[in-house]
């Protein structure tokens, strides 16, 4: 099944973002499309994320964080148990030169029930990545991340 694959360029360092990306505790004040994401930020253990997809009220998934290290933010939920669906989100940060990285969403489901869900929630997930990026975009670039701690 084809994923929802986003990027987009960003004047700033990977770190900055990175800090963003990390600490899920300042995913309520930034975050449109994952406003909560609660765990303990190690790899293979679960966690609680909110999805808020435009157009549609936000809903909870349990998931099991696949990646959160060296530029990479990856997860994994499981619905209805394999094979009938999984949906997998990562982030990865990419330097591109001094100062100036790409960022890249992916989301793809998987499994017999995929393509009826990659069909229902296209516009959403796309206009949901988009969100994201430009949220990102907004702090990553211009907003003081150690005033969103204060």
């Amino acid at each position: 099944m084809k994923p929802f694959h986003t990027e987009t360029v960003l004047q700033t360092t990977r770190e900055r973002v990175w800090e963003l990306l990390s600490d899920f505790s300042l995913y309520p004040q930034w975050n449109p499309l994952f406003p909560k994401l609660t765990g303990p930020g190690t790899v293979g253990e679960g966690h609680e994320i909110v999805v808020h997809l435009p157009g549609i009220d936000p809903f909870t998934v349990q998931a099991t964080l696949d990646g959160n290290g060296d530029g990479v933010l990856s997860w994994h939920s499981t619905f209805l148990g394999w094979p009938f669906l999984v949906w997998a989100f990562s982030c990865r940060i990419e330097p591109v030169a001094t100062e100036r990285l790409k960022v890249r969403l992916d989301s793809e489901f998987r499994g017999m029930l995929a393509p009826l869900f990659r069909f229902a929630l296209a516009r959403s997930m796309e206009e949901g990545m988009e969100q994201l990026h430009q949220a990102l975009r907004r702090w990553g670039e211009k907003g003081n991340v150690r005033c969103m701690r204060c």
